[in-house]
């Protein structure tokens, strides 16, 4: 399993609560056309030819492209951020999506994500907050991902957030509701998810 990081500045636009609305992210370039239809040799000579790209940004961005639609794995993981969180996905397959159209603007080559929570920034460790220091629209973790500690992190923000939670005025029942949603989630075949509900419990069961 790989690791990566997404901007979401693209072309101008803010497109973090599109992607976690929608459950997806994705690249400019949509002029190119259904990437999975069209030879990768192809690709240089219609950037050239759409987007009038200079060698050293042609050949960026052929990188980019050939991350987003050939090294990405469902099963990876992606990050993306704002001004305070930062937000982990689980990435699926690449689509290209032009039921609005293929204008620059739309951003048609896509992999859908199943969020799996947000981290304060200040939470997140050396190794991943150097991902922020890239230019680039995408880049790899080029760790292992257990060196994220992502796992570690979204419990912690997990239990403070269910922590907050519960000290707000909620009636018992919503309370116990909750609880029985965890209690089922210790059951589940993700660790993450196994993870995250303990903490969340182990939190609450605190004096």
């Amino acid at each position: 399993m790989n690791l990566y990081h997404i901007q979401t500045i693209l072309q101008g636009f803010n497109r973090t609560s599109s992607f976690l609305e929608d459950n997806f992210i994705g690249i400019p370039w949509s002029g190119l056309g259904d990437l999975e239809l069209t030879p990768p040799e192809q690709w240089k000579e219609q950037l050239a030819q759409r987007y009038s790209l200079g060698e050293t940004e042609c050949t960026n961005t052929l990188a980019t492209l050939h991350m987003f639609a050939n090294l990405m794995q469902d099963g990876d993981y992606v990050l993306i951020r704002d001004e305070e969180w930062t937000y982990v996905g689980d990435i699926g397959d690449y689509y290209y999506d032009d039921s609005l159209g293929a204008e620059d603007e739309l951003i048609c080559h896509r992999r859908g994500v199943t969020w799996l929570g947000r981290i304060p920034h200040a939470e997140l460790n050396d190794k991943v907050q150097a991902l922020w220091n890239t230019s680039s629209i995408l880049v790899k973790f080029e760790h292992p991902v257990s060196e994220a500690q992502l796992d570690r992190a979204l419990a912690v923000s997990a239990a403070a957030e269910a922590s907050n939670a519960l000290t707000a005025n909620v009636d018992e029942a919503l309370i116990q509701a909750a609880l029985q949603v965890l209690k089922e989630a210790l059951q589940s075949e993700e660790e993450v998810l196994r993870v995250r509900a303990a903490t969340a419990i182990l939190e609450y069961a605190k004096p």
